[in-house]
């Protein structure tokens, strides 16, 4: 099961978790974000590419590339 931004947050900021687990949440919050270059390059490859080819290059989760994609409204384009 892959845990949601939510739940990597709540393990990232409890005290009472292994420092490692928290390091580690923390880690995959910021793989998940995506930088101002990696959007503009998401724009110019959504509508010639697979979500999954586009989380490969930009080397973040399928699940990132979506929920940009669906944040700037590029489902259902291209």
């Amino acid at each position: 099961m892959i845990a949601t931004k939510q739940q990597l947050f709540q393990l990232a900021t409890d005290p009472t978790a292994p420092m490692d687990d928290r390091y580690a949440a923390a880690r995959e919050l910021q793989r998940r974000h995506l930088k101002d270059e990696q959007i503009t390059a998401l724009v110019r490859l959504w509508p010639s590419h697979t979500a999954d080819e586009i989380a490969e290059r930009l080397n973040v989760p399928v699940q990132t590339v979506v929920g940009a994609a669906r944040t700037y409204g590029l489902l259902g384009r291209g």
